[in-house]
């Protein structure tokens, strides 16, 4: 891992730690995503039979759940593979569309900071080792350390 980012991750914690439970989060569509779906510590019906053995896994389950009408993008790739593949998901994305970036707090952390300030990029939600990205223009900038 990139000495800056632990750095960042570090400093960051105290952040972190509060807004993963919601707290200081003044929206209420965010408070809920991130209530009820991004850190939902109860179990859900279809873990065992999906065999979601991860919280990782677990968490995509729920993401995909809650955005089952909506399409999802998930960019698995590392480095240079996922910034070409971001590039060429932002010709196909519209504002319901959902970005997932794996790995962002190592190989794909100079990606995720700059997807952060792409103005098109709306909200964002950094998870740590997952970040989410929303497209839609009806809401506020803003990206959230959880």
């Amino acid at each position: 891992m990139n000495l800056r980012r632990t750095i960042h991750l570090f400093i960051t914690a105290p952040t972190r730690a509060i807004h993963r439970r919601g707290f200081g989060v003044q929206s209420p569509w965010a408070y809920e995503l991130i209530r009820d779906v991004l850190f939902e510590p109860l179990p859900y019906y279809a873990y065992q039979e999906q065999h979601l053995d991860t919280p990782q896994q677990q968490q995509l389950f729920r993401i995909r759940n809650h955005f089952r009408h909506q399409p999802i993008v998930i960019i698995d790739e590392q480095a240079g593979q996922a910034a070409q593949r971001y590039e060429e998901e932002l010709h196909t994305i519209t504002p319901d569309t959902i970005l997932i970036l794996e790995h962002t707090h190592n190989e794909n952390a100079p990606l995720w900071n700059s997807i952060v300030h792409d103005p098109r990029a709306i909200v964002t939600f950094d998870m740590g080792q997952r970040g989410m990205v929303i497209f839609d223009k009806k809401r506020i900038k803003q990206n959230y350390l959880l």
